[in-house]
């Protein structure tokens, strides 16, 4: 019984891409037949979403309704007509609210989903034949069988398959995530789907705070993030950092300096930033946090559901399989993560024994590129640097700890540079020390100006 609930959820989070998402049906139409579903009406619904994308090559959406429509006034099946009607009525609260689909973890989903309704149909007429006598019809089922090929490992027909084609530009052109200003131009597109992005720095840089902060920006855009805080911090020491950012509130009283301005002219080595002073005469409280939580997630999120889910784990007891076994336990309660935030990657425990630190490292480091990849979300971690980038005034992928194979896991590695006095000037430069795609120079800083005591290391930036 448990294993039907769960295909009955797979079946429904499939059909709702396939009334929303443009990019899941194009994928799925090509393979489509009408007994790709165990149910029917989920058959007969798909059809129509697949000769809707023929007509306006789109994604059917709210149209879905007028589609019933059409057909109920063409069949003579009045019970037939009220059963849909009720199923779909039982989707609409679903495909109504979900606004960004992942859209290749429900392609991977789908191909693993209509693979195995084909092998239980197969195995039902081949039992039935081998019943009824009929030894030879069930070898002939057996060698016509083919496998449905959608997901992970397809083969793509570089040249002349068009939704391929289209995807992958589309794709590449939305970020998960986007930010204002130079700091938005530093990172482009590079916070995106299949991405894997770590900051490096030296310790007490900030980089928890930098995890935090993308994760928060994720979720006011409306994208579920899975935060792992794996040693760094505790559960409470994380929870208060984290609603001080969204309540805008120190955790303890008194006077922090807000930014207000940063320029930096062009032979300036750093920027200027003016402060104002905002003086708080009590400290962050549960309930004003718990009522500022309220708000962020009612008047700007709006959606059902957790967008964003917190495990914490003491140093070193959990490794890249258990983070795995954890989210698919999510998936299997229906929610996906668009961002994994791990803080951070080198307290992780290894996944592999028998071998020196610095394979078990690399081997880390190689499965959370493969988590990005299999679960087509952003991961973002942190890592360490090594003694001398203490005194660098600007890091580079000489920089590495444990193991420089590091860097060619990323998609992007950013550098978390600050001088003392920039420290006490609450700036920090990033710089690209690896970027896989677009151009880039380990010299070019964005100055990014911050207030840790509200937990937001990113007010302003220029370049």
């Amino acid at each position: 019984m448990r294993i039907e609930k769960r295909d009955s959820k797979d079946e429904r989070r499939i059909l709702i891409s396939l009334i929303i998402d443009r990019v899941v049906l194009s994928r799925i139409s090509p393979q489509w037949n009408k007994h790709l579903f165990q149910n029917r009406w989920s058959n007969l619904i798909a059809g129509w979403c697949v000769d809707y994308l023929t007509k306006y090559d789109k994604a059917p959406g709210k149209s879905i309704e007028a589609l019933f429509d059409a057909w109920a006034e063409t069949t003579n099946d009045k019970t037939t007509a009220k059963l849909v009607s009720t199923f779909l009525e039982s989707l609409s609260d679903e495909y109504e609210i979900e606004e960004a689909p992942n859209s290749e973890h429900l392609i991977d989903l789908a191909g693993r989903y209509f693979n195995k309704v084909r092998l239980e149909a197969l195995a039902d007429n081949i039992q039935s034949d081998i019943l009824t006598g009929n030894a030879d019809k069930a070898e002939k089922r057996l060698a016509q069988y083919g496998r449905v090929e959608l997901g992970v490992g397809t083969g793509i027909d570089v040249l002349n398959d068009k939704a391929a084609i289209r995807d992958a530009f589309e794709t590449k052109t939305d970020p998960l995530i986007t930010l204002p200003g130079a700091l938005g131009e530093f990172f482009g597109d590079s916070l995106e789907r299949d991405g894997f992005i770590a900051f490096m720095g030296p310790d007490k840089r900030g980089k928890s705070f930098w995890l935090s902060e993308l994760a928060y920006r994720a979720i006011v855009q409306r994208r579920r993030v899975a935060f792992f805080e794996v040693g760094d911090m505790s559960q409470n020491q994380i929870m208060r950092r984290i609603q001080s950012r969204i309540a805008k509130h120190p955790q303890l009283r008194g006077t922090v300096a807000y930014p207000v301005s940063i320029e930096r002219g062009r032979e300036e080595r750093t920027a200027t930033v003016e402060h104002e002073e905002h003086s708080h005469e009590a400290p962050l409280s549960w309930r004003r946090g718990y009522k500022a939580s309220q708000k962020l997630q009612t008047r700007h999120i709006r959606m059902n559901g957790p967008v964003w889910r917190l495990s914490c784990h003491p140093n070193s007891t959990i490794n890249v399989g258990g983070i795995l076994a954890i989210l698919g336990g999510w998936e299997r309660d229906g929610w996906i993560p668009d961002m994994v935030a791990i803080d951070y990657a080198d307290i992780l425990a290894p996944d592999i024994g028998g071998t020196d630190f610095r394979h078990q490292t690399n081997d880390t480091w190689k499965r959370l590129r493969a988590m990005s990849q299999t679960l087509h979300c952003l991961v973002v971690t942190a890592s360490q640097t090594d003694a001398d980038g203490y005194k660098r005034g600007i890091l580079t992928r000489s920089n590495f700890s444990e193991d420089k194979r590091k860097m060619a896991h990323v998609t992007g590695m950013v550098g978390i540079n600050q001088t003392p006095e920039e420290k006490d000037n609450g700036i920090i430069r990033l710089n690209w020390v690896v970027r896989r795609e677009g151009a880039f120079s380990e010299l070019k800083c964005v100055h990014v100006a911050g207030c840790l005591g509200v937990a937001n290391p990113a007010i302003l930036s220029c370049w």
